[in-house]
């Protein structure tokens, strides 16, 4: 779905609260103050692509700040992606400030607070992804947030590609409907791929072997997850190493080895479930497909996870 938020169709009166409320629905909640005595202007066309939101801003200077106070009144957890395409503006989160101008891309985390000035009219587009949907550690995100990357940056220029033309996209009210899930799941990928080597680069320490090796098995898990066999033992066998190692090495984990791959197996089937270019696939061959055996055992665990059947989640996703 596509909207249009103009300040010109109110009063000056009315501009700043409406204009806060825009912002609000489409990225998350600010306190907003303009530069000069005239009310805010702005316009933001904005469109959703699956669970994300992107938008295209044109507005007058104004000084966007989401705040300790803000934070607790809306908890929204997402990053922010943005490119500067017209205008300056400064950015600040977490002891980074740094000077954004046209074609460069920042990243911030909702949950902190940050600073976003204007000091003149910009333009900007900007991508909510929820970071529920983001399989990053904080330690990276830290090495990321309140940096300006070039155009050139060869992950960020992908990125920025991404961002600019959903934005357009919105800005024209194109209809992405059919193609929301690959978009979602493509700008996602894109991201985590810009988070993690980023933020391995400007972190304060290096990786240890260990974490190191967990990357290696956790891509091995993903690279396997559709097949049934993929078992602690076929993993440490993969990687030369003993069982009990590698349960060691994933101690520090919220989850086991052999839960992490439970969890990734009901995540791709889950998000298979909801494409409609496989609603000719039925619930089983999906299940299976992704290492699950039993029709009835997939259903009852689908919807422990969930909350909700198999079948009952696909008719929802599709509606």
């Amino acid at each position: 779905m596509n909207k249009a938020f103009r300040t010109g169709i109110l009063p000056p009166k009315e501009r700043a609260e409406y204009w806060t409320d825009a912002v609000h629905q489409a990225f998350t909640r600010f306190e907003i103050r303009p530069h000069e005595q005239d009310a805010v202007c702005g316009s933001l066309w904005l469109a959703s692509v699956g669970a994300l939101h992107v938008g295209h801003v044109e507005a007058s200077p104004q000084r966007m700040a989401r705040t300790r106070g803000t934070i607790a009144n809306d908890s929204s957890s997402a990053l922010l992606v943005s490119l500067q395409e017209a205008g300056s503006s400064v950015v600040a989160q977490d002891g980074h400030e740094t000077l954004l101008t046209p074609g460069e891309l920042v990243v911030v985390d909702t949950r902190r607070p940050f600073l976003r000035d204007f000091p003149g009219s910009f333009r900007q587009n900007v991508a909510a992804i929820p970071l529920e949907l983001l399989d990053v550690p904080d330690a990276l995100l830290a090495g990321v947030v309140g940096r300006a990357y070039q155009p050139t940056h060869y992950i960020g220029g992908i990125l920025s590609s991404f961002v600019s033309r959903l934005a357009a996209a919105a800005e024209s009210n194109a209809c992405l409907t059919g193609a929301n899930y690959n978009l979602e799941r493509g700008i996602i990928d894109v991201l985590t791929a810009f988070v993690a080597h980023e933020g391995r680069l400007n972190a304060d320490v290096t990786p240890t072997a260990e974490e190191t090796l967990r990357l290696l098995i956790r891509d091995y898990i993903m690279a396997h997850l559709s097949r049934p066999e993929l078992s602690p033992g076929m993993i440490a066998a993969a990687h030369h190493i003993s069982v009990r190692y590698l349960h060691k090495l994933f101690q520090c984990e919220d989850m086991t080895v052999s839960r992490w791959i439970h969890h990734q197996r009901l995540k791709a089937c889950r998000e298979e479930l909801a494409r409609r270019d496989l609603s000719g696939m039925t619930v089983e061959i999906i299940a299976q497909r992704w290492g699950f055996g039993s029709p009835a055992h997939f259903s009852r665990i689908f919807r422990a996870a969930y909350g909700i059947s198999p079948v009952a989640w696909r008719r929802m996703a599709a509606a």
